[in-house]
């Protein structure tokens, strides 16, 4: 029996939240200027990496930055796109508050991040396949965000809290992936505070599934 998007993503939650805390730095490599080119807009910097440096820079930026940037951007739209449906379809003021702190700061970043590459002169997506290098585009389906359209009451909000933890954790990996190999000192801080404010989302989530 063909199973659904939706049962799916929650399978792929489970194994996520099982996996926390453990490195995930297999969507992303370093160097590859596939990806875009490094900028530099003159004087150099230091970005240490856990007692490793790079020279970047001042102003400039690396093809791990851009990357990270064009992947970001999208799991971060889809993810206000799922908060979204919990204005209406939520049984719980919690999740309802939660998910609307989520759109807002989500939807923030994604300026940040899209003035950001517009400023390095650098697309803001990419080709389907271009990330597969690295794990492609780890962003939740529309399949997933229909299905949970459908829902209402209990039935959504345990599933919506499923998925959306499993989406955020994704979040981490690249964001954790971005400190260890970025070489833009604004854009590493950036997924440092990515890193803490989805740990804090993903931990909220998870009380709320065991209110």
């Amino acid at each position: 029996m063909k199973r659904s998007a939706l049962t799916v993503a929650l399978a792929l939650t489970a194994l996520a939240v099982s996996a926390c805390g453990t490195p995930a730095a297999a969507y992303y490599g370093t160097g590859h200027g596939a990806h875009g080119t490094g900028g530099t807009t003159g004087g150099t910097v230091r970005v240490t990496h856990g007692g490793a440096g790079t020279d970047v820079a001042a102003g400039g930026f690396t093809a791990d930055d851009v990357m990270f940037l064009q992947m970001m951007i999208p799991h971060d739209r889809r993810g206000v796109e799922l908060a979204m449906l919990a204005a209406t379809r939520s049984s719980r003021e919690e999740v309802r508050t939660l998910a609307a702190e989520i759109v807002a700061g989500q939807s923030d970043q994604v300026q940040v991040m899209t003035d950001r590459l517009t400023a390095w002169k650098q697309p803001l997506e990419t080709g389907a396949h271009a990330h597969d290098a690295h794990g492609g585009l780890h962003v939740t389906g529309p399949e997933v965000v229909a299905e949970l359209a459908a829902l209402n009451g209990a039935a959504f909000d345990t599933a919506f809290l499923n998925v959306l933890i499993g989406h955020q954790h994704n979040a981490l990996d690249m964001a954790r992936a971005e400190v260890k190999t970025g070489g833009n000192p604004e854009t590493v801080e950036l997924a440092r505070q990515i890193d803490r404010s989805r740990s804090e989302q993903v931990r909220r989530l998870l009380a709320a599934l065991s209110p």
